[in-house]
């Protein structure tokens, strides 16, 4: 897991209600998955078995090994079933996510999951959204009830309520954090900012990261800080090193 994914579900933004949402239905996922390994190997070898007992009754053990080979048919069968299999526990993990989010609410302040009646969140305090992860995934657009872990609607495209929260909240953390530097306009996937360390004088270094984001679009922020009168300074002056007294 990334440390970017880590600082995100410690945000409460879109991956920790997945993460949330996985906890609580592990148990019975990981379980169905195991039956669904046990019951497609079970499948595979009896169709090996039942072909290898029939070229023995008709050929005798030891010239059973001639030039008989798997029923083919038999063996795809079995590699059907195994992809159904795997199907199903699909469907299955993704039907118990959305269930299990219908009475889960994440803290926005420490990522941590709690019951749906719960107004302030056990771990650390803060008040607590008063909607549910689900509510969270209904499309304000259509109306449509969308999969826990998704950001954009599959009906209209629209994006979710709970994406466009993380995204207010990353906005409320730049203003607070880097008030004196224009807002990140180009987008981006698990924004982030988190103060690493301060520069000899005391000023603090902000750590800007997030994915999805180009090259190409860190040169477009370097332009739009030079328009804004940001310009190259410091011990080793570069693009990459600008500042605005």
């Amino acid at each position: 897991m990334s440390s970017i994914l880590e600082r995100a579900i410690k945000r409460g933004v879109q991956k920790a209600a997945s993460q949330a949402v996985r906890n609580a239905v592990a148990p019975a996922v990981e379980q169905a998955a195991a039956n669904a390994v046990n019951k497609a190997a079970s499948s595979f070898n009896n169709a090996v078995d039942q072909q290898t007992q029939q070229m023995q009754s008709e050929q005798g053990y030891n010239q059973g090994y001639g030039q008989s080979s798997v029923n083919n048919e038999e063996v795809n069968r079995a590699m059907d079933t195994l992809g159904g299999i795997f199907g199903s526990v699909e469907s299955r993990a993704r039907s118990y996510a959305n269930e299990a989010a219908k009475s889960t609410k994440i803290c926005p302040s420490c990522g941590e999951s709690a019951g749906k009646d719960v107004k302030f969140c056990p771990s650390c305090g803060a008040k607590l959204p008063e909607t549910t992860v689900a509510e969270e995934h209904i499309c304000s657009a259509c109306g449509k009830e969308n999969d826990v872990g998704t950001k954009y609607c599959a009906s209209c495209g629209a994006k979710l309520p709970h994406a466009l929260a993380a995204e207010q909240r990353f906005f409320e953390d730049w203003d607070n954090m880097l008030p004196n530097y224009p807002r990140w306009p180009f987008g981006g996937e698990d924004l982030f900012l988190e103060q690493t360390d301060t520069d000899e004088n005391g000023n603090p270094i902000i750590m800007f990261s997030g994915r999805r984001i180009s090259r190409q679009m860190m040169e477009n922020y370097h332009n739009l800080l030079m328009q804004n009168g940001f310009r190259m300074a410091g011990q080793y002056p570069s693009r990459e090193n600008l500042y605005k007294m």
